[in-house]
């Protein structure tokens, strides 16, 4: 088996990625299999295991740029931000966009296909990509809470802790949809302004 130079081995490698993106999509991840993502690529089922051990790795890889992108994108939004209350509401406001907006977040998360896509995943390789985009969102939080006296109050895993419950209301979108329209987006917006003035009030401990 002839060998892949550096460019040839990461050219497959974004290849690989893609395709396998496309497909989780389309298909989700029981109805994908190795073959239908090293065929597109131009390259045999074996061959696909000298870049990933397996094909919930290749997720885990895409799970990891999504998480990229996302972090790069609310960077950039909480630069243009000047106290710490307003970064909270962006910060709040746009993981729950992403939550809303992501189609992968939506197909492994939303509708239940998480487990299926890591089946097979260590339960300490899923514990290393839970605390690596923990490790990324504490930069952060820190970074406001440095804006703000009453935030530094809180450690950055406490607010984190609210930042999920905040990913509750994106979950169950379609539950406060049936009460009237319009109903889910006036909920998220009182409740990510409330809980980002509590926690820069100085007055919650």
């Amino acid at each position: 088996m002839r060998g892949f130079s550096d460019d040839e081995r990461d050219r497959l490698r974004e290849d690989l990625i893609e395709t396998g993106r496309d497909h989780l999509l389309q298909y989700g991840p029981e109805k994908t299999t190795v073959t239908d993502v090293t065929e597109p690529v131009g390259i045999a089922k074996g061959t696909f295991y000298r870049f990933f051990d397996s094909k919930a790795e290749l997720y885990i890889e895409i799970v990891r740029r999504e998480q990229r992108a996302y972090f790069d994108r609310v960077e950039s939004d909480l630069a243009e931000t000047e106290t710490a209350r307003e970064g909270l509401e962006v910060l709040f406001h746009s993981y729950l966009e992403w939550i809303e907006e992501n189609d992968l977040i939506q197909r492994t998360i939303v509708e239940g296909d998480y487990g299926a896509t890591f089946r097979g995943v260590s339960t300490e390789k899923m514990e290393e990509l839970q605390q690596a985009g923990l490790a990324e969102f504490v930069p952060i939080v820190d970074g406001l809470r440095e804006r703000d006296e009453a935030l530094s109050a809180f450690d950055s895993i406490t607010v984190l802790g609210l930042l999920s419950t905040v990913a509750l209301l994106a979950l169950y979108r379609e539950e406060f949809e049936l009460y009237e329209e319009g109903y889910y987006e006036r909920i998220k917006d009182v409740y990510v302004s409330a809980l980002a003035a509590g926690l820069t009030s100085g007055e919650v401990s």
